[in-house]
């Protein structure tokens, strides 16, 4: 499966932008931009060398519980919905414990109307920057890019189509339920784990006894030390919250681990997916003063970025 969260979509397809722009001109090192107060993340995938949880579960236990089944049915049908991503990590490395900056994003949808802003992204460099987008009726409207000559980050562009569709594995509630509609969501042995009230509705919790699904949800964050600290994975968690209306308000995913070259190396991956305003009205508008967006002209000089 594709990691759901897709976390690093953007900063793939923003490099290879940049990758043309080089093609066209003088190339020059991509800066971060940090918007300040971002109204609001990223895919992983795991590496091939990540060794797995085991699978548990029989095949008595291969039947979705029925309210997760009509809830998950229900929400994938909302046509309109809000959501927050957030992820948390961190790891020992020879006795420290180092937290790098989370990812944070907010979005919306209605139909095939996309809203999202993301912050918290490493960019090639390895420096965190937010971008935001908006796709309306077939038309990419971007802000956020840096590094590039004549480019304002604070604007917002209209995205060639030609350039290609950088917002096509942005994370989302569709793709999100999409992704784990085709794992085998029903072999997670869920069992209820206690009642919560989320936005206002009394909902059931629901734990998967099957540890492979958080393995699954979250992926591996692209950070190198992370990743090494999660070479051997040792426990996981995968919690999902149905609700009073009928929908999925909650998922989410923990994982810890440690290198397997030095099992004092340790880490752990948190992961929330929080949906709200099912079948609410929401409308998405264009940005205001939204500019065409021109690949630099070979030789110009790199506009400075704050």
């Amino acid at each position: 499966m594709n990691s759901p969260l897709r976390l690093c979509f953007f900063s793939g397809s923003i490099l290879v932008l940049l990758v043309l722009w080089g093609c066209t001109g003088a190339a020059s090192t991509p800066q971060p931009t940090v918007l300040s107060n971002p109204t609001a993340l990223t895919k992983t995938v795991p590496p091939t060398s990540t060794r797995s949880l085991p699978m548990s579960g029989t095949a008595a236990n291969d039947m979705l519980p029925p309210e997760i089944s009509a809830a998950f049915s229900k929400t994938r049908a909302a046509q309109n919905v809000r959501y927050e991503i957030s992820s948390e990590f961190s790891f020992i490395q020879d006795g420290k414990q180092v937290k790098p900056p989370g990812l944070q994003a907010r979005g919306e949808e209605s139909g095939a109307n996309h809203h999202l802003a993301i912050s918290g992204i490493m960019n090639a460099t390895g420096e965190t920057a937010t971008f935001e987008f908006v796709t309306l009726e077939g038309v990419t409207y971007i802000k956020g890019l840096s590094g590039i000559p004549g480019v304002d980050p604070t604007q917002w562009y209209i995205f060639p189509k030609e350039l290609g569709n950088v917002t096509r594995d942005a994370p989302g509630v569709k793709a999100l339920l999409a992704d784990l509609a085709a794992q085998n969501l029903d072999r997670g042995n869920f069992q209820t784990a206690g009642t919560e009230t989320v936005d206002g509705q009394a909902c059931t919790v629901w734990s998967a006894q099957n540890p492979k699904l958080a393995q699954s949800f979250i992926g591996i964050a692209n950070n190198r030390d992370t990743t090494s600290q999660l070479q051997t994975l040792d426990k996981g968690e995968f919690r999902m919250w149905t609700c009073a209306d009928g929908y999925i308000h909650r998922i989410t995913g923990a994982v810890w681990g440690h290198d397997a070259s030095n099992p004092n190396n340790q880490a752990n991956m948190q992961l929330t997916f929080h949906i709200f305003d099912h079948d609410a009205p929401i409308t998405i508008t264009a940005p205001a003063g939204a500019q065409e967006f021109q690949l630099p002209v070979q030789g110009t000089d790199a506009t400075p970025t704050p």
